[in-house]
């Protein structure tokens, strides 16, 4: 499992790596110093990627809950991108804040 101090610490390289935070959970670090933190699952045999946040207005701690978050709705039956898709991207994040102040 990262920590905030190693996440601060990664440096981009000349080709895009992901960081794995661990469960699906990991740091898309491009060449150009992006990082965004993605969600990937598999789903009726099909790999998806969830975009969970971009690194630093999406701490550590933020994307490990909205990492539980997606996990909590796979384990319930639903599909977190096609929520994500059928709500849009804004309805979704409130879904997800609120979410994260209940806890």
């Amino acid at each position: 499992m990262l920590t905030e101090t190693e996440v601060r610490a990664i440096k981009p390289l000349r080709y895009s790596r992901k960081v794995s935070d661990g469960g699906g959970l990991y740091l898309l670090v491009t060449p150009k110093g992006g990082r965004c933190w993605r969600y990937a699952y598999r789903l009726a045999q099909k790999q998806k990627t969830l975009a969970l946040g971009v690194y630093p207005d999406g701490s550590l701690e933020r994307a490990r809950s909205r990492h539980e978050f997606a996990r909590n709705l796979l384990a319930h039956g639903l599909d977190p991108w096609a929520l994500k898709a059928a709500l849009g991207k804004h309805i979704f994040i409130v879904a997800m804040r609120e979410w994260e102040n209940t806890r």
